[in-house]
């Protein structure tokens, strides 16, 4: 019984610990919050944060795992230096820097010869001034450190907005290297890549969503593309090449790019690991016939996957909750929803006391509904349907 662990234990890793199971790997978790719910799924775990990757590889050594799977941002580089000690299938730990930088990750693909955004790599107020007078307004900020959820990034329509839009974007991370780009309107896609012997195969992409300016936040996410025929090729052929230029032998990719109106293509952002939350599934077995999860953990363990492209299309919606801010006296609405024809997956990140702030980040944003059906419009309406069918009251 071959042995994987996975980095992480929360309700959104359930699903890949289930798959693990099913698989019949032997699975191990670790995550600092030895009471969440992994611990109870999985064979066995630690309580280790998974940030600490001495720890974590000293008891990967003692349960001689056969492979180490990252789910989010913070498990990627612990993962390599794992995978590389034990010369277990997965990223290096020079690969897993870049993804997990956004600017290491631009230098790479500019040297590379990616389609990237005109952009320049800042360290002080004075370096961001310069950079956007030099590229021009409007324009979007992002901190260099990337770890998921639209942590820092923000709009810049003008100068009298920089220094307020500097502060957020350097608030949220020791590092204060931040990256200044063009802002590019178009429409904004992300993807689902699995990686195996080098030949990356794109499992999903989708359109988004977005909160309103001047932060970017998803509020939906739509599956599949509009885009067809020659166009999605392109779009797959830009994705696939800005994987297959970080020479991943083995695993999985999260890509955020953009269609411009010319049909030009840009790349923004890549994760070594899934999409977040639901996105590997249900999502993307929903969408495709394809479980993102069981063949990823079988690449991890050094087993071969046995399907690396879909079997069909139909739609999906991640539909993120944004209600009024305010201080929540209860909600009411979710457990009939949950009940719904199409309804994947739902869940509310507030409870009654707690406070709903406006959606600066991903972390802001008051719950989820994922729903499928036939079409993306269909998808599209039926997650719109279930937010209004939900109760949020307020404390006066």
């Amino acid at each position: 019984m071959k042995r994987v662990l996975i980095l992480g234990a929360s309700r959104y890793y359930l699903r890949a610990i289930q798959t693990a199971k099913r698989l019949g790997y032997r699975t191990l978790v670790v995550d600092r919050d030895p009471t969440l719910p992994g611990f109870q799924a999985a064979d066995t775990g630690q309580g280790i944060d998974i940030t600490n990757s001495g720890a974590v590889l000293d008891y990967a050594r003692t349960q001689k795992i056969d492979g180490i799977v990252p789910i989010n941002d913070y498990g990627v580089p612990t993962a390599a230096y794992v995978a590389e000690a034990l010369k277990l299938p997965g990223l290096t730990r020079r690969q897993s820097r870049i993804l997990t930088n956004k600017a290491l990750l631009r230098d790479h693909w500019q040297k590379n010869g990616q389609p990237n955004p005109d952009y320049r790599i800042v360290g002080t107020f004075d370096a961001c001034k310069a950079a956007c007078d030099a590229i021009g307004y409007p324009l979007i900020l992002k901190p260099a450190v990337s770890m998921g959820g639209s942590r820092g990034v923000v709009v810049v329509d003008s100068p009298d907005q920089l220094s307020e839009s500097y502060r957020f974007a350097t608030s949220f991370y020791n590092d204060k290297t931040i990256l200044v780009e063009a802002l590019l309107q178009g429409v904004e896609h992300s993807a689902e890549v699995l990686v195996y012997n080098g030949h990356g195969h794109v499992l999903a992409i989708s359109d988004k969503i977005k909160t309103p300016l001047p932060y970017r936040a998803d509020k939906n996410v739509l599956y599949p593309t509009r885009f067809t025929g020659l166009q999605r090729r392109r779009l797959e052929n830009v994705i696939i090449a800005s994987v297959e230029s970080l020479e991943i032998k083995n695993g999985c990719a999260h890509v955020e790019c953009c269609t411009l109106p010319s049909g030009d293509i840009r790349l923004f952002e890549m994760g070594g690991r899934p999409g977040g939350g639901g996105t590997p599934d249900p999502i993307v077995p929903f969408l495709t016939g394809v479980n993102e999860f069981e063949q990823y953990l079988k690449i991890c363990v050094g087993d071969e996957p046995d399907q690396l492209h879909p079997f069909y299309e139909k739609g999906c919606n991640y539909h993120f909750l944004t209600p009024r801010p305010g201080k929540v006296k209860q909600m009411s609405g979710l457990d009939a929803v949950r009940q719904w024809d199409g309804v994947l997956d739902a869940d509310l990140f507030v409870k009654p006391g707690d406070t709903i702030r406006p959606v600066k980040t991903g972390a802001d944003r008051a719950g989820f509904i994922i729903t499928g059906a036939k079409t993306r419009d269909e998808a599209l309406a039926l997650g719109e349907k279930a937010e209004q069918s939900l109760v949020f009251e307020y404390e006066a």
